[in-house]
């Protein structure tokens, strides 16, 4: 396996159900390995949240299989975030119309990384993130969210979001509007360096610096040692009373 990953995602205290959703694919081409990963955070009332989360995970991961192998062989390595904005943008579509036939709202964040060989591209819709982590952590996305918006523009500090009553407003999402603003990103993988995406739930309890201490104070890649340290994050994050859905994922090349 070109990746070692770590994973969890856990229930919220107060939800009925877990409407986050992960995705980790990888495979080997004649470009190097290759790597999809995604976390979704789902809204909505009922399970409608999980559904939008899921769907979105299950035809991520159908692309990767089915249409990637194809690109790679047929396409550069610049022109694969095209295509994969355009799935983004079918999928969008897709639960703008589930939503109108079942007569319900359902949406969802969306944070994908594409990795092939050490080069990456970042996708974002929502307030999900991506850093990585390496000397130092740099938060990859940027929050498309109210909050982030009255920060940059400095009419309040990151303190007063955390308990700002608009907090949890959207700027963009998946399955709520036709016209999605997808951002963008892309670099190239440091040795050593760390991926790490999550919902909103793992990050608002934890400082970057709290994250990025727990990653580097573990010089191996060993994948035991990994899902370690994302259980002592996520573990902190709980002892702090937080009441939303967690999703982490950790990735490191090999």
């Amino acid at each position: 396996m070109p990746f070692i990953t770590a994973y969890q995602t856990e229930k919220g205290d107060t939800k009925p159900i877990n409407q986050d959703s992960l995705m980790i694919q990888s495979a080997r081409s004649k470009q190097g390995s290759v790597g999809m990963f995604a976390v979704c955070d789902g809204m909505g009332g009922l399970n409608q949240g999980e559904v939008a989360s899921s769907t979105i995970v299950k035809q991520l991961s159908d692309w990767f299989k089915h249409k990637l192998p194809i690109l790679l062989d047929t396409a550069d390595v610049e022109d694969l975030p095209f295509y994969l904005m355009e799935k983004i943008e079918a999928i969008n579509q897709d639960l703008i119309e589930d939503s109108n036939l079942q007569k319900t709202q359902m949406g969802s964040t969306l944070t994908v990384i594409l990795i092939v060989d050490q080069q990456y591209f970042t996708f974002q819709l929502g307030d999900s993130r991506a850093y990585a982590v390496g000397q130092k952590i740099t938060q990859l996305t940027k929050d498309q969210s109210l909050v982030a918006r009255e920060i940059a523009r400095g009419m309040i500090t990151e303190q007063q979001a955390l308990t700002h009553p608009q907090r949890h407003v959207l700027l963009q999402c998946m399955g709520v509007q036709s016209d999605i603003q997808v951002a963008m990103t892309s670099g190239v993988l440091a040795e050593g360096e760390q991926l790490m995406l999550c919902t909103d739930g793992f990050y608002r309890s934890l400082t970057p610096e709290e994250i990025h201490h727990a990653i580097t104070s573990d010089v191996s890649v060993n994948k035991d040692e990994m899902q370690e340290t994302l259980n002592f994050l996520i573990q902190t994050v709980k002892n702090r009373e937080e009441t939303d859905d967690i999703t982490a994922l950790l990735v490191q090349t090999i």
